[in-house]
């Protein structure tokens, strides 16, 4: 016999908005008012328009009681890179706050807007489908707490007895398509449901938009240019023994900075334990490798690892639930700024405590310039930043000095032999620096997932 699958009822056409849910969910858990496990929303949209003397009216509103619905395919569960989130026979998915890390990968990724941060303890929570009272034979809190039993809670089969059949989540905005994630969400909707994707149409409480994560910016930076010196490292060989010692020191302070956005940063060692099915695990684990590779000083071995990496690095953002991240465009932007930094911080190296003779600095110093001006204009040309690598103080700043650089070695070749180069190289590679913290924040600032 199969088991029992947990599934939600909700009828949005009897609910009247008065939160006995929220309020029931919050008391049942002792959960502080700013962290509901359970959210009711209205949505609302229409007008007023004058009709001659008259005025008419579209408008209408609804409201949609939400939590974590115990996906079947929960994207929380596939993401989570410390396994701790586990899923038990009856659907029912659970956050084990003993391996939880504080992440925050699984809110970033849930169309629910489910896990949430318990601050003081550094963890995820979410709402657990009361599970002490299922095993007891008892409702959830929420349901029980329905004044119009707008709500309800059981095996999908017993709820078509008690509800005649509903929809599986999908077609009412701001709900995404059940597809996505499967979820354990039975749902009958208002007789305005199909008017939610109007333009007009608001949500209350809004949901928040973009990220605030300055660690997380500067770790991206940080190991991309990391990544593009171990590249630019394996075609400048001879000076591979002066390059991967820095690609190894800059992953370790990128790493390091990284763990600055956990919960609980002690426990940051659990990320490299589901390399099956997140790719945030298999991030960490491609930036290991990397940084075993630069510490062996094996260019043939940093330069394909470090593009793996970035590979890697990408998929992390790109997320079926993220539309605005989850493009082609994301890795190739990664790339872009890989090959913008690696070549600015080679051509530095090279003339600060290089050993190829002035000659063949000025031509490796041409050519790196180069690569680096193609790497800018790959984000302008294709990657949909708002601004592109040529828009800003940094960008233009950055472009104008690598372009007297190359001119300086080119029309006057003596000037390799003074201080002009080794100015403008730190120069350049400043300003673009700048230009990439600037465009990574603006990346995470884009950030909007489907969904509540």
């Amino acid at each position: 016999m199969s088991p029992r699958r947990m599934t939600f009822y909700f009828d949005a056409a009897s609910c009247s908005g008065c939160k006995a849910c929220q309020i029931a969910c919050l008391d049942r858990n002792g959960l502080d008012i700013d962290r509901p496990w359970r959210r009711v929303s209205e949505v609302a949209g229409g007008c007023w328009e004058k009709d001659g003397q008259a005025w008419r009216n579209s408008v209408f509103a609804y409201h949609l009681s939400i939590s974590c619905n115990h996906c079947e395919r929960p994207i929380c569960l596939e993401g989570c890179p410390a396994r701790a989130i586990t899923q038990r026979d009856d659907g029912v998915v659970l956050i084990d706050p003993d391996h939880c890390l504080g992440c925050g990968y699984c809110s970033w990724t849930c169309p629910y807007s489910a896990p949430r941060l318990h601050a003081a303890q550094g963890v995820m929570t979410k709402c657990t489908f009361c599970a002490e009272d299922l095993d007891q034979g008892r409702e959830p809190a929420c349901v029980a707490a329905c004044p119009v039993r707008a709500l309800d809670a059981g095996d999908p089969a017993e709820l078509a007895v008690r509800h005649g059949s509903s929809d599986h989540a999908a077609g009412l905005a701001p709900l995404p398509c059940a597809t996505l994630t499967e979820p354990a969400l039975h749902l009958a909707p208002h007789a305005d449901g199909e008017r939610s994707t109007e333009p007009d149409v608001a949500l209350t409480p809004r949901p928040p938009r973009g990220l605030r994560e300055w660690s997380l910016v500067l770790f991206t930076v940080l190991s991309q240019m990391a990544a593009g010196l171990a590249i630019m490292a394996s075609g400048v060989r001879s000076q591979s023994g002066v390059m991967l010692p820095v690609v190894a020191g800059l992953l370790v302070v990128a790493m390091v900075i990284s763990t600055l956005h956990l919960g609980r940063p002690r426990k940051a060692w659990r990320s490299l334990l589901n390399l099956g099915s997140s790719w945030l695990s298999r991030e960490i684990f491609l930036a290991g490798a990397l940084l075993m590779a630069a510490v062996s000083g094996l260019p043939w071995l940093a330069m394909p690892m470090a593009v793996v990496f970035l590979v890697g690095m990408g998929k992390v953002y790109m997320q079926r639930t993220v539309p605005v991240w989850n493009s082609w465009r994301t890795p190739l932007a990664f790339l872009a700024s890989a090959v913008v930094l690696g070549g600015l911080l080679a051509n530095v190296l090279l003339w600060t405590v290089g050993d190829l003779g002035f000659g063949h600095n000025r031509v490796v110093s041409i050519v790196l310039m180069l690569v680096s001006l193609i790497g800018v204009g790959i984000p302008w040309a294709f990657a949909g930043f708002r601004r592109g690598g040529l828009h800003g103080f940094g960008g233009i700043a950055g472009v104008v000095s690598s372009v007297a650089l190359m001119t300086l070695l080119v029309v006057w070749p003596e000037s390799a032999h003074g201080p002009a180069p080794l100015i403008l190289s730190w120069a350049t590679l400043g300003f673009a620096l700048a230009d990439q913290f600037s465009l990574r924040r603006e990346y995470f600032a884009r950030y909007e997932r489907l969904g509540v």
